[in-house]
């Protein structure tokens, strides 16, 4: 039970953060697409920097706790998935198929690049 609840605390936070994100980009003027597109980037990014630091961690007694809690709640709930979706579904349905296909093929790149950069960063600062 001690795993859902950490889980839990850690997709509350993520989704009010990437409220706040999303809110703070429509301020900006940015297109819907693209402010997801942000920050499921970022949370990609900071799913690789985690998972690259997380062997250091291990030493400690709560690394599991921090894995489910992070990079399962907090960026599980971070990333819009089913926002991404939606925008495809939205795109298909309005017959833009090859924006649509322009859409999954940049956030699909982007985000294993941003991954990578995470890891990289990550393995750069530990060693």
């Amino acid at each position: 039970m001690k795993d859902v609840f950490l889980v839990s605390i850690g997709a509350a936070f993520g989704a009010n953060m990437r409220f706040i994100l999303y809110k703070k980009l429509e301020k900006l003027k940015i297109a819907n697409y693209v402010a997801i597109l942000i920050i499921n980037n970022f949370s990609s990014f900071l799913l690789g920097f985690f998972l690259s630091a997380v062997p250091q961690i291990r030493y400690f007694n709560f690394s599991f706790e921090l894995v489910l809690f992070f990079s399962i709640g907090f960026l599980g709930s971070l990333s819009t998935f089913s926002s991404f979706i939606h925008n495809l579904f939205d795109l298909f349905i309005k017959f833009k198929f090859f924006r649509a296909l322009k859409l999954l093929i940049i956030s699909i790149a982007s985000g294993i690049v941003s991954l990578a950069f995470g890891l990289f960063l990550s393995n750069q600062y530990s060693g």
